[in-house]
């Protein structure tokens, strides 16, 4: 009989709870892609957070190691963590981080990688589409089907997936470093001197596009420029700043590949 994995028995006693990822997280005060990678054996888990588990949900250490032993302590059963051999968890069968590998990698000029290549369902982040973002005059999209969700390019350690939105461009108002029908990756950050100069996400008076932001405090005006010249740049008085707020930064692009 084939054993049952960490992550698989982790996942099992969170269904008896009766719980999802998002609650689980909320308890343990932990990002929810922390314990997806947990539940998929993509990482070991660590010392602090069997500690969360005995604690909140009082989880048999034994039977999570894989004894066959209850699920849950019983009633005054106490076990501590320092029982637990630490070795147990360097034993567990985890492969180890996989970097997720794209056919092609470019650069625009402002330094964001450009991932071409055929998508895959195997990685380890899946990030939902959100919707389109403008990129100026919206053009029709033909022939291509919606994606629900896509691999994310770029892995960290610690890397938190509530940090990040997906959007699929619809114009070419920044033509030609990013395409009609890329997917891009935006980092959310509300700091506008941070990102000044920087290709961001911005939300204008509830539309949502995609434009280098540029500004100075002596002219009292936002300018979100298109890179491309044959568009119009979007200027914003700071006095009417109550309807524009930023979303984030670009920091990677998707391109789909033509059929």
């Amino acid at each position: 009989m084939k054993k049952i994995s960490f992550g698989q028995r982790l996942k099992s006693f969170r269904k008896a709870l009766g719980i999802n990822i998002t609650q689980m997280s909320d308890t343990l005060g932990m990002v929810k892609s922390n314990i997806s990678r947990y539940e998929r054996d993509l990482n070991k888990p660590t010392v602090q957070f069997l500690e969360l588990l005995l604690k909140h949900y009082r989880i048999n250490l034994n039977w999570l190691f894989g004894e066959e032993t209850e699920m849950f302590l019983v009633d005054k059963q106490e076990i501590k963590l320092s029982e637990m051999s630490h070795n147990e968890v360097k034993k567990l069968n985890i492969p180890k981080e996989k970097v997720y590998d794209f056919p092609q990698v470019q650069y625009t000029s402002f330094g964001v990688p450009v991932f071409n290549g055929e998508l895959e369902d195997n990685a380890e982040h899946l990030l939902p589409v959100y919707g389109e973002i403008s990129a100026g005059e919206p053009l029709e999209i033909k022939d291509q089907e919606p994606y629900n969700f896509v691999p994310f390019p770029i892995n960290k350690p610690n890397m938190n997936m509530d940090d990040y939105l997906v959007f699929k461009v619809n114009g070419l108002s920044m033509y030609p470093e990013i395409m009609h029908q890329d997917i891009v990756f935006i980092k959310k950050n509300n700091n506008w001197f941070e990102l000044n100069g920087k290709i961001v996400a911005v939300n204008i008076q509830g539309e949502m596009t995609l434009k280098r932001l540029m500004f100075t405090e002596e002219t009292r005006e936002i300018i979100f420029k298109s890179l491309n010249r044959s568009f119009a740049d979007i200027k914003v008085d700071f006095q009417q700043m109550d309807s524009t707020y930023l979303v984030g930064e670009l920091i990677a692009i998707r391109r789909i590949p033509a059929k």
